[in-house]
């Protein structure tokens, strides 16, 4: 097994980046690490049981697998147990804040927009210390920080980056090298090449995600909100339109799945069995997708670096756990969510799930990844490419969602003919405006 010693690149965007970039919680190494709290005799006794219900989503069935095995061992530990409801991506918000409006809200949850439940989630300080923040990577607990009190209310459960994969079978057979850098005219004509070179239907393919769509905005330097609450897409119109046109101009001529955008609604769709069939040779994604590639895959494939304009790098996200004011049993709750976040068990679903971990700890020992630890390390270098100007819409987490999501709605109708790429772009800087207005009240 191969460790990537992610402290170099990690550390080097959140430290420095980061911090350039917004206001961000530091590391003290004189402050206690609770990673391995054990329960006491009385919790033990309180706990023996007792039930919680987990409301959690999987990007790959590695995940959902190493979950149901944490889970086992930590009843084992505890005495209690846990509910596993499964949710689908595509309804995680709608469902969860309909079962919290109805008064049935799950004690700990999954969630990748945690900037929505805010008023519903546990201060994690009451039971686990102030200082358990600092756990974690430099800037990560901002989306899950109380915006009025400054508690800590949530935990950034692992980070995720943008990035391309490719049919390296596909290029081989096109005479096309892999590549080790390019910039997006580069990107789509490889695609076109090896399209035509092996009879694939698509050239290229991306997630339906405006989250997805950004990374390409990026590479261009046009970015939508910073982390003092300016609208900067304003400043950059015609570098947003331009890439959005270049990308949008594909699926327009049938060179990517236009379907898959324009007949899924306005939900989140992803071309990965499209990928997997070999219908295309280029699949924009990222690294919560390489388990699911690695175990279905029956070709070879490889993680390349994001295309380079005027920055490199990709686009960074990230899931969260947040325990919910409503449980039942509040210590129980916030000693699972902490039991998931721990050492042990991050270390285990990064291996098993291909994630990049949040825990300061992690990233300074690195992580062994017993299989695709060049794809990982390619993750990983693109993470320290990725300028800082790509956190600043985390600075408003109750933003982030709506506005993806805005921007991906839009590409459907310029897919669809209904506006063009100048006419969404201008339509994104008006919503984002009223977005922004929303915050300032």
């Amino acid at each position: 097994m191969k460790k990537v010693n992610s402290f170099k690149v990690i550390s080097a965007i959140t430290s420095v980046a980061l911090a350039a970039s917004m206001s961000v919680f530091g590391v003290s190494t004189a402050q206690a690490n609770t990673s391995g709290l054990l329960p006491t005799a009385k919790q033990l006794s309180d706990w023996k049981g007792k039930e919680i219900t987990y409301y959690f989503y999987n990007d790959s069935q590695a995940e959902l697998d190493t979950t149901k095995e944490q889970i086992a061992a930590f009843e084992k530990l505890t005495g209690a147990k846990v509910k596993l409801d499964v949710i689908p991506f595509t309804s995680l918000d709608t469902q969860l804040q309909a079962r919290i409006a109805a008064g049935n809200a799950p004690d700990v949850a999954r969630l990748n927009n945690p900037g929505l439940y805010q008023k519903v989630a546990m201060n994690l300080e009451t039971h686990l210390g102030r200082n358990y923040k600092s756990e974690f990577v430099k800037g990560s607990t901002l989306q899950v920080t109380d915006p009025v009190t400054k508690k800590l209310i949530g935990v950034p459960y692992d980070l995720s980056m943008n990035g391309p994969f490719i049919n390296v079978d596909m290029f081989k057979k096109a005479g096309v090298a892999v590549p080790t850098s390019w910039d997006w005219d580069e990107l789509i004509a490889a695609g076109k090449k090896v399209r035509a070179a092996t009879g694939s239907e698509y050239a290229f393919a991306m997630d339906k995600s405006g989250h997805r769509m950004s990374g390409p905005m990026s590479n261009v330097g046009a970015y939508m909100i910073s982390a003092q609450g300016k609208n900067v897409l304003r400043s950059t119109p015609n570098r947003a339109t331009k890439i959005l046109k270049k990308i949008t101009d594909l699926y327009k001529a049938d060179l990517a799945p236009r379907d898959l955008w324009i007949g899924t609604g306005t939900k989140y769709s992803s071309p990965t069995s499209i990928f997997l069939a070999e219908q295309t040779p280029i699949f924009l994604s990222g690294n919560w997708n390489l388990s699911s590639l690695a175990k279905n895959a029956k070709f070879e494939f490889a993680v390349v670096p994001n295309p380079q304009e005027r920055y490199g790098g990709g686009w960074p996200g990230g899931k969260f756990l947040m325990a919910m004011k409503a449980s039942k049993t509040p210590d129980l709750a916030a000693y699972f969510l902490h039991y998931l976040a721990d050492t042990k068990q991050m270390e285990e679903m990064c291996q098993k799930a291909f994630w990049i971990p949040t825990r300061v700890d992690l990233i300074n020992s690195g992580v062994e990844y017993p299989t695709r630890s060049a794809d990982m390390a390619i993750y990983l270098a693109d993470t320290a490419k990725t300028p800082a100007l790509t956190y600043g819409i985390q600075a408003f987490p109750t933003l982030t969602g709506n506005v993806y999501n805005k921007l991906r709605d839009l590409m459907t109708e310029v897919m669809a003919g209904k506006i063009t790429a100048k006419e969404a772009i201008q339509q994104q800087i008006r919503y984002i405006d009223t977005q922004l207005a929303t915050v300032k009240k």
